[in-house]
């Protein structure tokens, strides 16, 4: 059963993928568009294919069919892919006999990169366990299907979700969540290709698919494409494209390539917030390029058309485009200053900022507000090892100035908005691509010595990264290959699974018209209505406007909470008031039981036993009698 499954995906996978790129094919056949290179063509047309559907889906997203949405959007991709298949697989089939014979080197690297695509590809499949994506990745994009599109305040990072998170909401509309990891899946490959056509333009193909493999075994690059459940891997891919484009020496001739460069510039800027200064960046360039501000003002336009979707969705429901961030300034009187302050400090927003840690940050080599840095944790030490072969290797070009613009100028804005080095994640295959051109340089002023080195770093950095690949995903590959059972999985894995199993099970046949108010972070699992208590994370929860038990009634009244679950303890801003609220009667014990979780980083392994506990809302004035308790 489980190859079924694993072929079934395999087989969504090609379709959606063959959908994709012919739509793209399709729209560079409207604007007249030609690209020589066949893997630069089928790169650049899966991105403006999947920045369109995404265009397509922020509309759906708006309606009440939203599974039918996805169905008719389905229905839809197989027209241009009826039409255009045939041109991508007359090019491609064109391309392959020209290219000439693998080497044995290039054999093998072609072997290691499929072998950890296909890795990656079943450990996605296994049940979701990502700490983030429980949160809010996946958790908001169920609470639209079941509830639908509306603000949820109570899950304050549900407003940072952007374009790509409609590949999860297409996921689970048209099936579960193994389709929607999938899908997240499918941006791996695709930027491993952005590193080969990038590097390409200057190195050898054996040396291009060396750094293709680095990528996608670098930490944080399979652990994006294979368990995280966070979509931020498919902003490497419109980058990729979209720097290839605005690289291009036949750019500045029409106005068709603005409009195809904007379009992936938006699909960058309405995935994140700082994907906006990527998309700047990428502006810059092109007037700095094409020294058309007539051009550059179109491919603004594209760019806001293609991003704008999810900062006019907060607009509409805050007034903050942006929201929370400009909410203080805009609306203080409606401000949860603990809140913000606490999102702030987790995306990186209130991190100091130095010269001394500029340096490490743009070239991937400090994880900021640690006690020391992390060379090797996340992006390695690849980059920063051969910057002085990049520096010899810069060129007054259109491609380095281009390239070195999108890597060091998006990743000094993130620096000065956001202090956390994975928000560089979608400038990591330029920045891989210009350091393989420094390895190259070595070899082209006959440096043999320097290149072997060079040469055998980063083939060592592979194996390194293999290896933690195959130790990272072995547990989730014994769970998408039906070794271990998904219950099993998901107990040993997901934090707080055990805590929402538990809830669920109270509550499943228990007559209720109001809500669950709970503390626990991961909430995917949990399939009653509920909202979010935690301070750090809910608007709602303002621990200035929630200071007594009346507060809390008067909040329990208003919202519909008829349970509240203690498990873990409550937040160390409302202990007391609750705990006389259980005292006065005005919660009543409704539950208890005693399970195990992880407690602290789940990458450390304890687990403690911990209660979980359902106390009953109940109106101060009645009189109140405690429930036996199960």
């Amino acid at each position: 059963m489980a190859l079924i499954h694993v072929a079934a995906m395999v087989f969504a996978l090609c379709f959606f993928l063959a959908a994709e790129c012919s739509l793209g094919a399709f729209l560079l056949s409207r604007l007249k568009i030609s690209i020589e290179s066949f893997t630069e063509y089928v790169l650049i047309a899966v991105a403006a294919g999947m920045v369109t559907s995404e265009i397509a889906l922020s509309f759906i997203d708006w309606t009440r069919h939203i599974r039918m949405g996805c169905v008719f959007l389905l229905a839809l991709l197989a027209v241009p892919l009826a039409g255009h298949v045939r041109t991508v697989s007359t090019l491609g089939l064109n391309y392959f006999r020209k290219t000439t014979p693998l080497s044995k080197l290039e054999t093998l690297l072609c072997g290691s990169i499929g072998l950890v695509i296909l890795i990656e590809f079943v450990a996605s499949l296994a049940p979701l366990t990502g700490s983030d994506a429980l949160n809010y990745h996946f958790t908001s994009q169920k609470l639209i299907l079941e509830n639908g599109f509306h603000p949820d305040f109570s899950l304050l990072h549900s407003f940072l979700c952007g374009q790509n998170h409609l590949l999860i909401l297409l996921g689970l509309a048209l099936g579960n969540e193994r389709l929607a990891m999938a899908l997240i899946f499918l941006g791996g490959p695709l930027s491993a290709l952005c590193v080969f056509c990038l590097a390409r333009r200057w190195v050898s193909r054996e040396i291009a698919l060396l750094f293709a493999l680095l990528f996608l075994v670098t930490p944080i690059a399979f652990w994006q494409v294979s368990t995280s459940g966070s979509p931020d891997i498919w902003m490497a891919v419109f980058t990729g494209a979209a720097v290839l484009v605005v690289a291009t020496q036949s750019l500045y001739h029409s106005w068709r390539h603005a409009v195809l460069a904007g379009l992936l510039a938006g699909g960058i800027a309405g995935a994140k917030y700082t994907g906006c200064a990527i998309a700047a960046m990428l502006a810059l360039a092109f007037l700095m390029e094409s020294r058309s501000i007539k051009r550059t003002a179109l491919l603004f336009t594209s760019a806001l058309f293609a991003g704008i979707w999810p900062y006019l969705r907060n607009l509409i429901w805050t007034g903050d485009p942006v929201f929370p961030f400009l909410t203080s300034r805009l609306y203080p009187q409606h401000t949860n200053l603990f809140a913000l302050a606490s999102l702030r400090a987790d995306t990186g927003a209130a991190m100091g900022h130095s010269w001394g840690s500029m340096l490490p940050f743009v070239v991937f080599a400090e994880q900021q507000g640690r006690e020391a840095p992390l060379f090797w944790q996340f992006y390695g030490p690849i980059t920063l090892a051969l910057m002085p072969l990049t520096l010899v290797a810069v060129r007054n070009t259109r491609n380095w100035r281009v390239l070195l613009l999108a890597w060091l100028g998006a990743g000094l804005a993130i620096y000065a908005t956001s202090g956390l080095v994975r928000f560089l994640l979608p400038v990591f295959p330029v920045a891989l691509a210009c350091t393989a051109a420094g390895m190259a340089q070595a070899h082209n002023k006959n440096w043999l010595g320097t290149y072997r080195l060079a040469w055998t770093s980063a083939a060592l950095l592979a194996l390194l990264g293999i290896g933690g690949l195959l130790i990272y995903t072995m547990p989730a590959i014994s769970a998408a290959s039906g070794l271990v059972s998904r219950q099993a999985y998901l107990e040993s894995r997901a934090p707080d699974y055990k805590i929402a199993e538990t809830v669920n099970r109270a509550l499943e046949d228990v007559p209720r018209t109001g809500k669950v108010l709970v503390f626990f972070r991961h909430l995917y699992y949990l399939n009653v209505e509920f909202v979010y208590g935690n301070p750090a994370g809910s608007w709602i929860m303002d621990p200035h406007l929630l200071r007594t038990p009346a507060d809390f009634q008067e909040f329990f009244q208003r919202d519909g909470i008829s349970y509240v679950v203690r498990s873990p303890e409550y937040p160390e801003e409302w202990r007391k008031p609750l705990q006389e609220l259980e005292k006065e009667g005005g919660l009543v014990p409704f539950s208890v039981a005693s399970v195990d979780n992880f407690v602290g980083d789940r990458i450390a392994g304890r687990r403690e036993e911990m209660r979980v506990e359902i106390f009953r809302v109940t109106r101060q004035d009645q009189h109140a009698t405690p429930a036996s308790r199960p």
